[in-house]
């Protein structure tokens, strides 16, 4: 992985307020992005088919929720990891995409969003 998955205006994603945006800029700006992607990859491989959970990425790591459940988040949507159908704890168990063809997983699914006009999903 030579660059960070930027799915959302050239970030890993924001909350809505400018500080939350200038943090995306700045992780894309400054590699912390591609590092926490990298090591979020890392960790997963690490761990076979038995996967992780954004707690345990978080206790591994030292990151917050935000961070961990939004590296798993951006790196299920790019493909690089499978979402299983497990929990663990009450939370989603994710597995490196090496291994995802020894689990049950579930496609990343964009929210829907319907057209104020025909009513029909906008994403579809």
């Amino acid at each position: 992985m030579s660059h960070a998955f930027v799915p959302y205006n050239g970030t890993a994603g924001w909350s809505g307020t400018d500080t939350s945006e200038q943090r995306a800029l700045d992780n894309i700006h400054s590699g912390r992005e591609l590092n926490n992607q990298q090591k979020a990859l890392k960790f997963l491989k690490s761990r076979g088919i038995d996967g992780g959970t954004w707690k345990e990425l978080a206790s591994a790591t030292g990151w917050h929720h935000g961070t961990a459940s939004g590296v798993l988040s951006v790196l299920h949507q790019s493909g690089a990891i499978v979402r299983t159908i497990n929990r663990r704890h009450r939370c989603k168990v994710y597995v490196h995409q090496d291994f995802k063809d020894q689990v049950t997983h579930c496609k990343f699914k964009r929210r829907e969003k319907f057209c104020p006009h025909c009513g029909n999903d906008i994403n579809a």
